[in-house]
């Protein structure tokens, strides 16, 4: 991963990643034993090498979680370099004691390598395991199973970890014979899909989200009834909506219909699932915040349908930072550059006023 020299050193796993996690501000690129995290705008990469098998990683906005067969790994995307770790061992309850440790990671200036991943999810189909993780935007779920019993825990939430500096996991659900094989969030809610084909909700239903009613917020697992008397196959969740899949390929939707994710024909809100009218039988489903994917041959790049709008809102904006007034050849040179649109020095600014030329503010006195 680095040698001597500091640079960096592409392992021969790094070629195809497992998974991808993406942000709108960074990607995380999943490998069988390490991970990297890439920041487009900040041009950097850090590679982070765990030494052991991953079984499963999740991301908030601004912490990555990290499962291995004996430990548990918290990490601040700013501090990689100094996680913490909780050894665990599977049984009716788990002791989650964290503490400060290390893993072998390495920083690089690299733009390339820093670039987002387009197109659409070539991820590989997770295994069912015995540790599963989910998170939305701020809080991590972790469901364990022992004994073919799922026991689902709230191991992490990142304004609860900024007030108190402790990390302090709770049960949000006591066992009730049933075993959770998939676990899939949006920006504040989670579904859980059991091996008999069931979902639960979690979290947020200010938008009908949880796809049972129009409750603001359950904090233990309920179940989604509108979904009864079908067999759910694959979940999947993203924003303010919600999706699942059925063995006879049906897709049902709910949530938040503000750009026609939900499909053109649905109310602007769908408290509960609802089927597509699609004369496809759909094999795979993929979500973004706006935007729902179906494809009906799963080994298709591109999706077969595509309802919603992927982009909203502004594009993000590079920054780029200087300590002191650049020189002409430098202030030609960032003038020359079609993305850069505002440079910051220390204690004033340079601005481009669109002809390739920079101007100094003229700004009030304070």
């Amino acid at each position: 991963m680095a040698n001597n020299s500091g640079d960096f050193v592409e392992k021969d796993e790094h070629s195809k990643p497992l998974r991808l996690i993406q942000s709108r501000f960074d990607e995380l690129r999943v490998y069988k034993s390490s991970f990297t995290i890439a920041f487009p705008l900040l041009h950097i990469v850090i590679d982070v090498d765990l030494g052991s098998e991953i079984v499963d990683i999740c991301s908030t906005h601004c912490y990555v979680v990290v499962v291995t067969g004996k430990h548990i790994y918290i990490a601040h995307k700013d501090e990689l370099e100094s996680p913490l770790k909780c050894s665990y061992e599977l049984k009716d309850q788990l002791n989650l004691s964290f503490e400060p440790a290390s893993w072998h990671s390495n920083k690089v200036q690299a733009d390339e390598k820093a670039a987002l991943t387009t197109g659409w999810s070539k991820n590989e189909k997770k295994n069912v395991a015995d540790v599963v993780l989910t998170s939305t935007l701020s809080t991590v779920y972790l469901v364990y199973t022992v004994d073919n019993v799922s026991t689902v825990v709230r191991l992490f939430n990142e304004y609860s970890y900024a007030e108190s500096d402790e990390v302090r996991p709770v049960i949000v659900q006591i066992p009730e014979d049933i075993r959770i094989t998939m676990a899939v969030s949006g920006n504040d809610h989670s579904l859980f899909l059991t091996d008999k084909g069931a979902v639960y909700a979690l979290g947020t239903g200010s938008r009908g989200e949880l796809g049972i009613g129009l409750i603001p917020r359950v904090t233990e697992l309920t179940w989604v009834e509108a979904l009864e008397g079908v067999h759910v196959t694959t979940i999947a969740a993203a924003g303010w909506h919600s999706a699942a899949l059925t063995n006879d390929g049906d897709v049902y939707v709910w949530g938040w219909n503000h750009r026609g994710q939900l499909g053109d024909e649905k109310e602007k809100v769908e408290l509960y699932p609802l089927p597509l009218d699609i004369d496809l039988r759909v094999v795979k489903i993929e979500l973004r915040d706006h935007l729902t994917a179906l494809w009906v041959a799963e080994d298709g790049d591109e999706p077969s349908i595509v309802m919603g709008l992927d982009e909203i809102g502004m594009l993000p904006f590079r920054l780029q930072y200087y300590d002191v007034e650049p020189d002409k050849k430098t202030e030609e040179k960032l003038a020359s550059d079609t993305q850069v649109d505002m440079v910051f020095l220390s204690g004033k600014e340079l601005l481009r006023d669109g002809d390739g030329e920079f101007e100094y503010p003229i700004r009030d006195k304070d």
